[in-house]
């Protein structure tokens, strides 16, 4: 079994590589002119950032309520 920290950065690093990918799509889309459709479809890529920010803070706060239970009380590793 690996590094449970490995799991955490995992997560962490699929998420910057959507927002990476949807940031580029987002950019793709904004310069045509606005319809309907195409609206609809940015409001979609918004919520796909939003999303995996969100899944970012919760790495993040997984990653740190982990730490806080197998951490030695002085903090560090004999």
């Amino acid at each position: 079994m690996g590094d449970p920290s490995d799991f955490f950065n995992f997560e962490i690093r699929n998420s910057l590589n959507m927002i990476k990918a949807t940031h580029i799509r987002l950019h793709l889309v904004a310069g045509t002119c606005s319809t309907a459709g195409l609206l609809a479809s940015q409001i979609e890529l918004y919520d796909v950032l939003l999303d995996e920010l969100s899944e970012i803070q919760s790495s993040l706060s997984n990653y740190s309520e982990y730490d806080r239970r197998t951490l030695p009380a002085s903090g560090r590793t004999a």
